[in-house]
């Protein structure tokens, strides 16, 4: 390499032995890009749930009297299982946070032809009847009760 470099700063060879390498190169970049950026739209896909696992509310909270809410984003797979279940934000430094992720594993929706990227659900944790005043208005809620 030190000597093919050489060669070129010395005039001893053509840079047009390169030529065609470099609009492979650029081609193929052109064509990953072009590939890499026709991802599919599943904003317009519906699904619907057929089985959603209540999460278990925390006895430590029932008993310090604590409410909360975590606000969960998952994807639906074409076989209808929830997966990448991450949070996106939650209360009380995450106490909520395992029994959410827990309950969300064992939900099932419909078969959508393709995989559902970044659904909502805000799981608001409950001890009374009233409903908890969420800051999540534009999601999903599900109100689980602690007894």
């Amino acid at each position: 390499m030190k000597e093919l470099l050489s060669n070129i700063r010395n005039g001893r060879t053509s840079i047009w032995r390169f030529v065609p390498a470099a609009i492979l190169l650029i081609l193929s970049s052109i064509a990953f890009q072009t590939i890499g950026g026709n991802q599919v739209d599943t904003s317009n896909i519906e699904v619907s749930v057929i089985k959603r696992a209540e999460p278990i509310y925390p006895k430590y909270a029932i008993k310090k009297g604590i409410e909360g809410t975590v606000l969960l984003n998952f994807s639906i797979e074409k076989d209808g299982n929830v997966s990448d279940i991450q949070v996106v934000a939650s209360d009380h430094d995450g106490l909520f946070d395992a029994s959410a992720i827990l309950g969300a594993q064992k939900w099932v929706y419909t078969k959508p032809a393709q995989k559902v990227r970044n659904n909502y659900v805000a799981i608001e944790f409950a001890l009374t009847d009233e409903p908890a005043t969420s800051q999540f208005s534009n999601v999903e809620k599900i109100q689980i009760r602690g007894e």
